[in-house]
């Protein structure tokens, strides 16, 4: 009995010991596997057809979606202008907004994005080697230290104007090929758009209910939400141009009118985009003005830097140079 026991002991230990191996060399493939690559060259990788967007309402949609980070990795370097024009129409009042943006892509995440609009705001952003340098309109760089992703976001939104008037009339595009082209020594493909069926944008991930301050949004985002929330597009006209090979967009001239119904009564969004992307060397420049110098590494040598002293280090410094202490004046 005792020589079964033991027999039927073992076997239960090398059944263990040979599902703990299995576990450790499954978990030793996971830790030592090649690391996926990450997504935005991932989206880079994937093939668009650039003369089937007349065909697919999709496609339209994953091109104008295009990030600055993908476009930057299936273009390469480049530089994108764009003017933007907003007029709002609300029965005899009318308010109208024009802005001009400049993003120019370097290599290995360097970027240079300028935003400017008629009402004399506007803000640039420089970022090189990793270290990041703003201003706005009218003051001198400073150099940002601690980015916590401000320069991916900065980026992303300024190079986002197509991804912009896709939303605003909800995706009732319809485009009709118009022959090919050549834009910045690139082979592309023409199409016209027109207005066509409505789409709402699909989430990868459903966002957060947004947080308003107490009495709610002010009246011009009421507006803009209403807008992007219950906007019916009147007409969409104009041409769109995307590189033949990467289906990037090179060039752009759309016009929109939006009806959107509110609490006040209808009003009335006249939106214009026009984009073009042109050739960039790829070298982008440190500012040549920054208002401060940087600041030293770690708060003690900053403090120094500025003319603070910690307590007692004046005369710790003093016992070692053998100087004594200055007595203070009563």
């Amino acid at each position: 009995m005792r020589i079964r026991t033991a027999a039927l002991i073992a076997a239960a230990a090398l059944a263990a010991a040979a599902c703990s191996s299995e576990e450790d060399q499954a978990a030793k493939a996971r830790i030592f596997s090649p690391e996926d690559p990450p997504k935005v060259l991932q989206a880079a990788a994937e093939k668009l057809d650039a003369g089937r967007l007349d065909a697919d309402p999709a496609l339209v949609d994953r091109v104008f979606a295009i990030s600055a980070q993908e476009a930057a990795a299936r273009l390469g370097p480049h530089q994108q202008d764009a003017e933007i024009s907003f007029r709002w129409v609300a029965g005899q009042k009318s308010v109208q907004l024009a802005e001009e943006r400049m993003v120019a892509l370097g290599r290995n995440g360097d970027f240079h994005a300028r935003i400017h609009n008629d009402e004399r705001q506007g803000m640039e952003w420089v970022k090189v080697d990793g270290i990041s340098y703003a201003r706005s309109r009218y003051a001198k760089f400073r150099e940002r230290r601690r980015d916590r992703g401000s320069s991916e976001h900065v980026v992303a939104s300024a190079y986002s104007t197509l991804s912009t008037f896709r939303d605003w009339v909800h995706g009732a595009m319809a485009l009709t090929q118009a022959g090919e082209t050549t834009v910045a020594g690139r082979k592309a493909i023409r199409y016209r758009v027109a207005l066509g069926e409505m789409r709402e944008k699909e989430l990868a991930t459903p966002l957060p209910e947004v947080a308003f301050p107490k009495g709610g949004p002010d009246e011009d985002t009421k507006l803009r939400l209403e807008a992007l929330e219950k906007g019916r597009p009147q007409s969409v006209s104009g041409t769109l141009v995307v590189d033949a090979a990467t289906a990037v967009p090179l060039e752009a001239d759309l016009k929109a009118a939006v009806v959107v119904p509110g609490e006040k009564g209808e009003s009335r969004l006249e939106l214009s985009v026009k984009l073009a992307v042109k050739a960039h060397d790829g070298t982008i420049e440190v500012p040549k003005h920054i208002e401060d110098a940087p600041r030293p590494p770690g708060v003690v040598a900053t403090l120094k830097a500025y003319g603070f002293q910690r307590a007692g280090a004046e005369d710790a410094e003093a016992a070692k140079s053998g100087e004594a202490p200055v007595p203070e004046d009563d």
